[in-house]
């Protein structure tokens, strides 16, 4: 960092130099141009600086300042911080911090004074809840971190923040509990963010590729979640929390392969310990195998039924092969959900409406899609939709590999094809943690929250643990 060492350095000068193309730059001189202030308008609360700073010096004499502390026992402020360093005093007013000078000085004092624009606590819209907290994160991290700190009020939680990027500087947070945390995880959190080398950060999927470790792979190995009971509940077993300025939601690590199936309902409500776990599991799978299946028994093992069965089930003159159709429908559909979720909410009754029309009623009017192919596409779609919004988008593109394998060599490649796909999850790592625990490696202790959830007062005594590698 830059000292400004010696007398003769024009601090104000190089001040405005930086900012001369700035409208919003402002300096102001106090006590006939004894002291200075250097502020941005439109990022700071302009009362606190006229009545915490400005008002308390002008009741002073030019002879009452002698030095900055006269100056910090005069202004009303909780805290300041001296510095000498230009880096630090661009950085602090870029911030919303104002910069308070003596004429003559090499440093002075940065006053908080910030004062960013942003909505209010609001319900989460993207991960609802039946029962249970509804509130989600905003995109301040100073306002996230204190709803974590309100729900876990202990002196052992640890909030590690640091910027990040060379050109936009970007606070981020760690955030983790000393004693529960497993300090293997804690440690490669740690030394993978150190490398995280950018220029700025506009979105988080730079932060996840580091935390990750530029893994290419098509299953995410962090998961992000906008829900402040699912982060805290996180940090209580043993995790770690990475919240970003600007992003509405946090980043967690480890993130295994069953963390995805589960739901805050199965936290709230009695009724779902068994039934709407497996129920995830099963829609899971179901949506993978469904169109290969239907392909599979299209081509090999339609001659085993009667021809009615053939006509109302698989082939009744159709233009379009089978394969084809179930492709076109799981691609029409996805461009369907895409659109409905990204266009505005005035178009999304009439795009879905449209779309019915188009993909249902004229496409088998024209023959060409065969209503049994229509209902295994728009069911497989459907059932997707369990898990398709907690991070396995990737894993359910593997259904295409399932219908390929089932179209040119039958029912029997869904065997070795989901053989290679376990040993492929297996040999995953989420930051040092095998992606398949507790399954591979076989862990039963940790069973309690996998298939079903287990009994909560036993769930928030466990020590949870990791089996790092």
């Amino acid at each position: 960092m830059s000292s400004l060492s010696n007398k003769n350095t024009r601090l104000p000068q190089l001040i405005e130099a930086q900012f001369k193309d700035t409208s919003d730059f402002q300096k102001r001189s106090l006590l006939q141009n004894k002291i200075f202030l250097f502020y941005l308008e439109t990022i700071v609360d302009t009362d606190h600086i006229q009545t915490c700073i400005i008002e308390p010096l002008q009741e002073l004499s030019n002879s009452s300042i002698l030095s900055l502390n006269d100056i910090t026992s005069t202004i009303y402020s909780a805290s300041f911080q001296k510095v000498e360093s230009l880096k630090e005093i661009k950085a602090a007013i870029v911030n919303g911090d104002t910069f308070l000078m003596l004429e003559g000085e090499t440093g002075g004092i940065i006053i908080p004074t910030n004062k960013w624009v942003e909505r209010g606590l609001e319900e989460s819209l993207g991960e609802r809840s039946i029962k249970g907290a509804s509130l989600g994160f905003t995109e301040n991290l100073m306002t996230n971190i204190n709803i974590i700190r309100r729900v876990i009020s202990t002196p052992e939680l640890v909030i590690d923040t640091k910027s990040y990027g060379k050109q936009v500087k970007t606070d981020l947070a760690i955030i983790y509990i000393n004693g529960i945390v497993d300090i293997e995880v804690l440690k490669i959190v740690k030394e993978r963010l150190s490398n995280l080398h950018v220029n700025y950060i506009s979105h988080s999927r730079v932060v996840e590729d580091t935390i990750e470790g530029n893994s290419r792979t098509i299953a995410n190995l962090t998961m992000t979640t906008e829900r402040i009971d699912t982060s805290t509940s996180a940090l209580l077993e043993g995790k770690v929390i990475v919240l970003i300025n600007g992003i509405p939601y946090s980043i967690i690590a480890p993130s295994l392969f069953v963390d995805f199936f589960q739901a805050p309902d199965d936290f709230y409500l009695k009724t779902t310990t068994i039934a709407q776990r497996l129920v995830r599991y099963f829609s899971f799978t179901a949506s993978m195998l469904l169109p290969a299946v239907y392909v599979g028994l299209e081509k090999f093992n339609k001659n085993i039924y009667s021809k009615d069965v053939q006509k109302h089930v698989f082939d009744s003159g159709e233009i379009i092969p089978t394969f084809w159709q179930i492709i076109i429908v799981l691609f029409l559909l996805r461009i369907l959900i895409d659109a409905g979720s990204r266009s505005p909410k005035s178009t999304v009754i009439i795009i879905t409406l449209l779309a019915t029309i188009t993909i249902g009623e004229m496409a088998v009017s024209a023959k060409f899609l065969h209503p049994a192919s229509l209902v295994i596409g728009g069911l497989s779609t459907f059932l997707s939709t369990l898990v398709i919004y907690r991070g396995h988008t990737g894993l359910l593109s593997l259904r295409y590999v399932y219908i390929i394998g089932c179209y040119y060599f039958g029912l029997i490649s869904i065997v070795p094809i989901s053989t290679f796909i376990i040993i492929y999850l297996v040999q995953l790592k989420s930051v040092g943690v095998p992606y398949f625990t507790p399954l591979i490696p076989f862990r039963y202790k940790e069973f309690q929250d996998v298939f079903f959830r287990g009994n909560l007062r036993k769930l928030h005594r466990k020590q949870h643990g990791f089996p790092n590698e």
